[in-house]
């Protein structure tokens, strides 16, 4: 991905429409794509597989994964970017956008769907209230991360590959987006609360 930035001032202002990134959308495709369809395709062939210790072991691996990405783009990601100029800004969204538009969605969608199968594999009742807050935390993660924070990134997508002309609203999105895996970030940490009782019995 090359990129070049023109018209910055001693403030970091940006002009309205001056065109700044040439981006290589394609890349973007190519690094995306694979992201997009490896933990799908893991949880479908462990599905039909139909064994439950790698169905587990999946649901923790990409729990973890999930985890592990919404702490570095909440906290350190987010905090670096507020320090930066507007151009090194959009650099980082433009160069985050694979990961974030691609990846998130997939170890999500995959996460969710194999803690759904762990839970009626281990016969838990659906109506306690451990599993009911398991529940609301769920759709909680589910709204904010279909519903806002992938149409987002769908935004900054298109945004780049019409030639990043408007760094203000890429930037805006990101920022966003981030603050938004901070909330995941939180929500996750309650739902792991919820799933050490499943494992362990031990009440909260």
């Amino acid at each position: 991905m090359t990129a070049s930035y023109e018209g910055s001032t001693a403030t970091g202002t940006i002009p309205e429409n001056t065109t700044r990134y040439e981006v290589n959308w394609s890349r973007i495709m190519r690094r995306g794509v694979p992201m997009l369809l490896v933990p799908v395709i893991l949880l479908i062939a462990i599905l039909l597989y139909n064994n439950f210790y790698f169905l587990e072991y999946f649901h923790a691996v990409s729990g973890s994964i999930w985890t592990g990405i919404d702490l570095f783009m909440g906290i350190f990601i987010a905090h670096i970017m507020r320090g930066l100029r507007p151009d090194q800004r959009t650099e980082i969204a433009t160069r985050l956008t694979p990961i974030m538009l691609f990846l998130m969605p997939a170890i999500a969608t995959a996460t969710i769907t194999a803690g759904i199968y762990v839970a009626l594999s281990m016969n838990i009742p659906l109506f306690s209230p451990y599993f009911e807050a398991a529940g609301v935390i769920a759709i909680s993660m589910i709204v904010i991360g279909f519903l806002i924070f992938l149409p987002n990134e769908l935004r900054i997508f298109l945004e780049i590959v019409h030639g990043a002309k408007d760094v203000r609203k890429i930037v805006r999105l990101t920022m966003i987006n981030l603050n938004l895996a901070a909330v995941m970030l939180f929500l996750q940490i309650a739902i792991i609360l919820v799933m050490a009782h499943f494992a362990t019995g031990v009440p909260i």
